[in-house]
């Protein structure tokens, strides 16, 4: 079992470890400037590796929402066991799209004034 600290220090390394896939996502896969469909995908890559679960009701630490997702479906309990992570990653998933094209559009427009 992880100490608090230890526990904080792996989420935060986690989510550092995500951005930069993200930003490298972003230079390399797609063009400039970053379209709405673009920053929809980002988005939505973002989300799912971002959004944070609880692997089960008894258990007070989180963990990514989508390694919760995988594991409570396939070793766990089944599918059963696997639907209110599966909420959270739905929403980190609509929050995701939502901030990439909103963040598409933001952008598109400060680069043609």
């Amino acid at each position: 079992m992880l100490t608090t600290p230890s526990y904080v220090t792996a989420m935060l390394l986690y989510w550092v470890a995500a951005i930069i896939g993200l930003v490298l996502m972003r230079r390399l896969w797609f063009t400039m400037p970053l379209r709405p469909a673009g920053g929809a995908v980002l988005g939505l890559i973002g989300g799912l590796l971002l959004a944070p679960a609880f692997p089960g009701p008894e258990i007070q630490s989180m963990a990514p929402a989508l390694i919760i997702v995988l594991f409570n479906t396939l070793f766990g309990e089944g599918a059963a066991s696997a639907v209110a992570p599966a909420l959270w990653l739905l929403v980190g998933a609509v929050v995701g799209v939502v901030t990439g094209v909103t963040w598409a559009r933001r952008r598109a427009r400060r680069a043609s004034y």
